[in-house]
């Protein structure tokens, strides 16, 4: 019996031009006959040319550590899709050790590390479960963008060696010890909801930050003890139009710097009272009551959408329009009879 895919494999669409593309594949009864269909990351990884476009399909079982080193577009069908049964394109730990590569839309059951000399990376719409790591040598021009980011962000000790690395429009919770270390001046921190739920009072935020400056962040605190964007070592940051609330009792201690909203609510359209960590259903825009509306230093809105940013709160990338609804018309056919089936899709999103 052939399964069938009705997942992204029906949703490729014009975007790939010449590029090839392969799709990975790992559930049962998969029609690996084509000679674009592997079963393994490994062995699409080992097939693919730079530019090429890999498809990871969703699936109920992980496809383990992978390693990216070519020049290629990693997509998979966000990390909590409307169907599927909830199933997920789902990885452990990436590694990427090439440059000029795009991942988008994965369930990173891990943390998300670049080598070294990796330049050119965008990772977007990604759901990371242990961190970001940019703290190779010779690192430079990485993006995290539109991801849901737990646990830590590490960039190099030595500033010379994690150059421009831009961390922009995420959902930052679960911080552990010194969650954001060694950022400096080429770092870009703009437009993340951050919160911090660090329930030691002796761990710190930032550890070791260089002539760092960040901007139109809101910073969340849900732990009674922490109530401070705080750092150990390092310059001291200098934060611009951010916001900060608690959602306990505690007073935030203002923020260093120019054009903060310090105890502002941010007034969220949808979050559950008290509870500002992400859930497929919260909606993260500034309410209109909101002070951060406008507050930004570019005159937008402070936080992920900025005014103008898509984030996604299901991770579907940007390129692949997305399954919204599926039905069969003739569920019985007898074997060499095609089966009919109606499909619904949201288009492409903009950002």
């Amino acid at each position: 019996m052939k399964k069938i895919i009705l997942g992204i494999t029906l949703l490729v669409v014009s975007f790939t031009n010449a590029q090839s593309t392969l799709i990975v594949d790992n559930n049962a009864f998969i029609d690996d006959t084509p000679s674009h269909v592997y079963t393994t990351f490994t062995a699409a990884i080992g097939g693919a040319s730079n530019g090429d476009i890999i498809l990871i399909q969703p699936s109920a079982t992980s496809y383990g550590n992978i390693t990216i080193n070519k020049s290629v577009t990693v997509l998979g069908m966000g990390y909590a899709p409307e169907l599927n049964n909830g199933e997920t394109s789902q990885t452990g730990n990436i590694t990427v050790s090439a440059s000029d590569v795009k991942i988008a839309g994965i369930n990173v059951n891990g943390w998300i590390s670049s080598g070294n000399s990796t330049t050119d990376l965008l990772v977007e719409d990604c759901w990371i479960a242990a961190g970001a790591y940019a703290n190779g040598t010779g690192i430079a021009d990485i993006t995290y963008r539109g991801n849901v980011i737990r646990n830590l962000i590490y960039l190099n000790a030595t500033p010379t060696n994690s150059l421009n690395i831009t961390i922009t429009n995420n959902l930052i919770q679960n911080l552990g010890s010194s969650a954001l270390q060694y950022f400096n001046d080429t770092t870009i921190f703009n437009n993340n909801v951050v919160i911090s739920d660090q329930t030691h009072y002796q761990w710190f935020i930032f550890l070791s930050p260089n002539n760092f400056i960040a901007q139109n962040n809101i910073w969340l605190f849900t732990a009674n003890n922490q109530a401070i964007v705080d750092q150990s070592g390092g310059n001291p940051i200098i934060h611009n139009n951010s916001l900060t609330y608690h959602y306990g009792t505690p007073t935030v201690t203002d923020l260093n710097g120019t054009g903060n909203l310090d105890n502002q609510n941010p007034f969220f359209v949808n979050i559950p009272a008290n509870n500002p960590y992400w859930a497929a259903d919260n909606d993260y825009n500034l309410g209109v009551s909101s002070a951060g509306n406008d507050a930004g230093t570019d005159g937008n809105d402070v936080g992920i959408y900025n005014g103008y940013y898509d984030f996604d709160m299901r991770g579907y990338p940007t390129e692949l329009p997305y399954l919204t609804e599926m039905s069969i018309i003739n569920n019985m056919v007898p074997a060499g009879s095609n089966l009919n089936v109606n499909l619904k899709a949201n288009a492409n999103k903009t950002n």
